[in-house]
């Protein structure tokens, strides 16, 4: 590491406790990145390199779940592709990742390491070049591609447990063209260790709109943002920060353990992702015994027990699903992500540096490794639209939702990037995202289990509404409860209930998902009644058991809701089902949604803790459903609930210094901080905070 060369950057706390960061350069800036992460979330930030470098297991101890992580970590070689990458980085993104990595381990010095891995005895190593690039790419992965993977791999499961080809291609219309369902019904799909099983982590979806300068009060563009993602833990997702960087500043969300910000703004632009759904994983039928097979042996270590020997086997068209001994078809699994990621790293770290919402885009175009959705606002009023990644171009007829025969099939024949990614101005002075398909310039498909509509729908009508929108206006639609889901199935629901309290509340419900309301859970009965209807024809107990421990309801949802709103076509058979599945949902009791939805926010580590110690807080109602702009909804997996709602909310006036955010947990990792949750009660009530730059009279 070179030695510093430059003025430290002088930290600061504002009145609520936010840390600031007063730098002379972007470098310095980095530092003080690195040593706001190190001072005030170490824990997380050790955490998510141990996962990038395969190593939970080994340093914390043998559950199943971590060394099945560990597994799919070794699987894809995520330390073996980083290490490869470090030697490709551009020497200027070099050199702010030695600054970063530097603050870091002075502000972990500063208040050592953390009391949770002091409690473990557990040994980790802190942050470095190749671990970042390797959490990079674990986070793309597990947080963003891997839905993708457990997606595509359950329709084969499907198959197999007995669902209907022609029933999965009316909900994946029209990707599954041309498939071969009987030669998939044959294929081994059970999955050795390395491959994502229901898996731990998930995408829920996020939302973000930019509204023009002409359609503000302001007269300035305003840009609002808030990612849905797994939000029970404590310490919150995110850490907030704001910065001072020469003449200009930086406000918003990173990542702690990763440089950059990931919702933000500087003086002239601000920026957010959504989830692309970009279709950037593939399943492919291989001979195991015929083709040529590399061997790679991997030791993932557990604590306290022997180390588990794996063998992993590759080929021309990804991972082998095989053992090594059966003989024939096997399914082999690839994903384009981590390819490039020293450019895709240097995008995100440049993007604070962006003058206008034109220069962000071009960054962006180099930011290969997660596939988001972009909105970009600037201070000139303008808006726009831009699709990051890289995503597979596919031979002609293959959506890619489906595996194929490897060998004389269709195949990638390239990818597409940079300028062949959608790019869109606004449109009546809007530009918005909420994990919607969009196709390639040249009209390829990117994304084959795009999000149902609702989000994105309401969020256009909401818009549409006024034309002189405020930071208010932008808070209120964050927090909105309406369910375009309710408003297209209620009828159908109607239609088929006798009378009786059920029928009575979803005739007069509004279709909010406010915690007091007990239309919600009327609703809710009646759409388990209905895919209890449908279950016989999609895999019987397989599907029941994965609608309750996947993320199914959501990357099938648009499909399956399009075949509930269309059961007058239904057969005579399925139609019977659904009255008599919604006559037994009728006699359920009714109750508040709050009181059925809640969300406990558990510690990261030490969740299942005794209350006495004060580490976990709640039960609290929660408000929202799968189809509000404000999403909220829990799913058992691998043994844990995860709840999945907005882990930030991100507001700004690119007229003024300022931004309005709101933070489901607080600032301190540690829980014995006062600032450890100190935003979640705003938080859970709809509030906002103000976020300003650090000044010089700010306390140190």
């Amino acid at each position: 590491m070179e030695p510093m060369l430059y003025p430290l950057p002088r930290l600061t706390y504002d009145a609520h406790g936010t840390p600031g960061i007063l730098a002379d350069s972007v470098p310095a800036a980095y530092f003080g990145l690195g040593h706001l992460h190190g001072r005030h979330r170490a824990l997380q930030a050790l955490l998510l390199h141990t996962l990038a470098r395969g190593r939970l297991a080994e340093a914390l101890v043998p559950l199943s779940g971590l060394v099945s992580l560990d597994a799919q970590v070794r699987r894809l070689d995520l330390p073996g592709r980083a290490a490869f990458e470090a030697q490709h980085l551009d020497a200027t993104v070099a050199t702010w990742l030695d600054r970063y990595v530097a603050g870091f381990h002075l502000g972990v010095c500063e208040r050592g390491r953390p009391w949770e891995l002091k409690a473990l005895c557990a040994r980790v190593g802190a942050p470095d070049r190749i671990s970042i690039l390797a959490a990079l790419m674990a986070s793309a992965y597990f947080g963003l591609a891997q839905c993708q993977e457990r997606m595509e791999l359950a329709i084969v499961e499907a198959l197999q447990h007995g669902a209907r080809p022609d029933l999965l291609e009316a909900i994946f219309a029209p990707h599954l063209r041309g498939w071969n369902p009987e030669l998939l019904q044959k294929i081994p799909a059970a999955a050795p260790p390395g491959f994502a099983g229901h898996g731990m982590f998930f995408a829920g979806g996020s939302n973000a709109w930019a509204v023009g300068s002409e359609r503000t009060h302001s007269g300035r563009a305003l840009f609002a943002a808030d990612p849905h993602l797994q939000v029970n833990q404590l310490p919150a997702l995110f850490f907030e920060v704001r910065a001072r960087v020469g003449n200009d500043f930086w406000l918003g969300a990173t990542i702690p353990g990763l440089p950059g910000l990931a919702i933000g703004r500087n003086r002239a632009v601000a920026w957010s992702g959504t989830f692309a759904c970009a279709d950037n994983v593939d399943w492919t039928i291989t001979t195991a015994d015929e083709q040529s097979v590399a061997v790679r042996d991997e030791r993932v270590r557990r604590r306290f027990r022997p180390a588990l020997r794996l063998r992993f086997y590759s080929g021309e068209r990804g991972n082998l699903m095989w053992d090594g001994r059966q003989r024939g078809d096997v399914l082999a699994c690839r994903w384009a992500g981590p390819e490039r990621a020293a450019q895709a790293l240097r995008a995100y770290m440049v993007l604070p540096t962006a003058r206008s919402a034109s220069e962000a885009e071009t960054i962006l175009r180099e930011a290969h490794t997660l596939s988001l959705h972009y909105v970009l606002a600037d201070a000139g009023g303008s808006v726009q639209y831009a699709q990051a990644g890289r995503i597979p171009r596919r031979s002609q007829g293959w959506s890619g939702l489906y595996p194929v025969a490897g060998r004389e099939g269709p195949r990638w024949l390239g990818y597409y990037e940079g300028d062949e990614l959608p790019r869109a101005n606004a449109q009546d002075g809007v530009v918005a995202s909420a994990n919607e398909a969009r196709l390639a310039a040249d009209g390829g498909v990117l994304a084959t289990l795009a999000a149902p509509p609702y989000r994105l729908d309401r969020i256009w009508e909401l818009l549409a509404l006024r034309a002189d929108h405020d930071v208010a206006s932008m808070q209120a639609m964050q927090c909105d409860l309406k369910s375009g889901q309710a408003e297209l199935l209620r009828p159908v629901f109607l239609a088929r209930l006798a009378s009786g309290s059920m029928r009575n509340i979803l005739a007069d419900w509004d279709c909010r998902y406010g915690a007091a309301s007990f239309g919600p859970y009327a609703f809710e009965l009646a759409y388990a009644a209905a895919l209890e209807a449908l279950a016989p024809e999609l895999g019987g107990d397989w599907f029941r058991d994965r609608l309750g421990t996947s993320e199914m309801r959501i990357w099938w949802g648009a499909g399956i809701d399009r075949l509930l709103a269309a059961s007058r076509t239904w057969t005579a058979e399925r139609e019977s089902r659904l009255r008599a599945a919604l006559g037994r949902a009728s006699r359920s009791a009714l109750c508040a949604w709050g009181e059925i939805q809640t969300i406990s926010f558990n510690h990261l580590v030490f969740g299942t803790a005794p209350s006495w110690l004060r580490l976990n807080r709640g039960p609290f109602p929660l408000p929202g459903s799968r189809g509000t702009i404000r999403q909220a909804y829990a799913v058992e997996m691998d043994g844990q609930r995860q709840v999945t709602a907005p882990a930030y909310r991100f507001v700004t006036d690119l007229g003024d210094e300022t931004a309005w955010t709101a933070l489901p947990g607080g600032i301190d990792g540690s829980a014995f901080s006062s600032s450890y949750d100190c935003w979640l009660d705003d938080y859970l009530a709809g509030r906002y905070h103000r976020l300003a730059p650090p000044t010089d009279d700010e306390r140190g």
